[in-house]
């Protein structure tokens, strides 16, 4: 609505443009011919029948060049039809002025007589106004529309990213289900109460992730919640074998991340370290600041990198849509690495630019600021 106000005031300032030129022009060449033959009048006089002659032929002029333009498939018809225009509003605006130096002049020559003077005195400059005024729709014409495809191509590029973006959260989604089901039945017979509580986290899991379905960015706080029922299911599962270890700033609690970014890391890290391993493990989440960055990290000390970072970061459904949400929600001022640790354990690393959300009064439990 807004864009189509603006060319409608844009097609308005163009034609009166035009118009006070054509009115600017006319009469100043028709005070200066009337002194020099001696009989002009204040350039009042002739500014004001200029309004009045060329407020209702420069409208006219623009309507017709916008209704008529001159295109390489409509050239063949559109460029008589604009000759023929132009020769008849010309002669009608010169016999109008020839008419009213006529009368002004009390008869002294007959008008039939003024009208020939005045077509042949004037009328190439007639022309060259109205072709003017045909090149100057016409140069707009192109304008609006190439700005009009670049509105429409914006429009597009924005509404394919939003459902790129919804593709990848719908592919982390049933990835991480499948998983946490997986879970909840392998201890349905050894652990009812455990399959039980997982099952309640999970319920709640997918109510959060409802709630945020058609939110891009959250505040922290808010993502380290929904975490935290995720690290009660894992430590649910492996009991002793895995500790977590949240460690957030306390001024990123309210910096803006993507939604249900830190669990797809947090399950890789689980999935490569004590799910394949029979050592125990620390899973590490850290936030904080780093100039006007936000990083992110998932570190665990049980698994290593058996490839290089880059395939490893484009192989699987975690590393890779998190790798594409960032890059659809930030482009280049993200990144996304993949790091070995020594002597043993892998890291994620993300950096994405640093924006304040909606304030988080209040600290999840479990977290230690830092």
């Amino acid at each position: 609505m807004r864009e189509r106000q603006q060319s409608v005031v844009a097609k308005r300032l163009l034609i009166l443009f035009a118009w006070a030129l054509a009115v600017l022009v006319f009469s100043s060449h028709w005070y200066a011919y009337d002194a020099g033959h001696g009989f002009s009048e204040p350039f009042v006089f002739y500014l004001g029948w200029s309004c009045y002659l060329w407020g209702v032929l420069t409208p006219l002029a623009v309507w017709l060049a916008w209704r008529h333009p001159i295109q390489s498939s409509t050239w063949t018809h559109a460029v008589p039809f604009h000759v023929l225009v132009s020769v008849l509003l010309t002669s009608i605006q010169l016999s109008a002025e020839a008419y009213i130096a006529w009368f002004h002049l009390g008869e002294q020559d007959s008008l039939k007589a003024m009208v020939a003077h005045y077509l042949r005195q004037h009328l190439q400059i007639g022309l060259v106004t109205y072709w003017f005024l045909l090149g100057a729709t016409h140069f707009y014409r192109i304008h609006d529309q190439a700005r009009k495809r670049q509105l429409r191509a914006a429009q597009l590029e924005a509404r394919l990213a939003e459902a790129q973006i919804e593709n990848l959260r719908t592919q982390l989604h049933p990835h991480f289900l499948f998983n946490t089901l997986q879970a909840a039945a392998t201890l349905i017979h050894e652990d009812p109460e455990g399959a039980e509580d997982i099952l309640l986290r999970l319920s709640e899991l997918l109510r959060v992730s409802l709630d945020e379905m058609h939110t891009h960015e959250i505040p922290l706080a808010r993502e380290i919640d929904f975490l935290e029922h995720y690290i009660g299911i894992q430590r649910r599962r492996f009991g002793d074998r895995l500790r977590f270890d949240v460690e957030i700033a306390p001024g990123a609690f309210d910096c803006a991340v993507p939604t249900l970014i830190l669990q797809p890391l947090v399950e890789n890290a689980v999935r490569y370290g004590v799910g394949k391993h029979t050592d125990s493990d620390v899973v590490t989440v850290r936030a904080f600041q780093e100039q006007e960055r936000l990083c992110l990290e998932v570190e665990n000390f049980a698994s290593s990198l058996d490839d290089a970072p880059e395939r490893l970061l484009s192989r699987g459904v975690g590393l890779s849509n998190t790798r594409g949400r960032l890059e659809q929600l930030y482009g280049r001022e993200q990144s996304l690495r993949l790091l070995s640790l020594e002597p043993k354990g892998v890291c994620v690393q993300i950096s994405i630019p640093m924006r304040h959300s909606a304030s988080a009064d209040n600290v999840p439990a479990g977290v230690v600021p830092v």
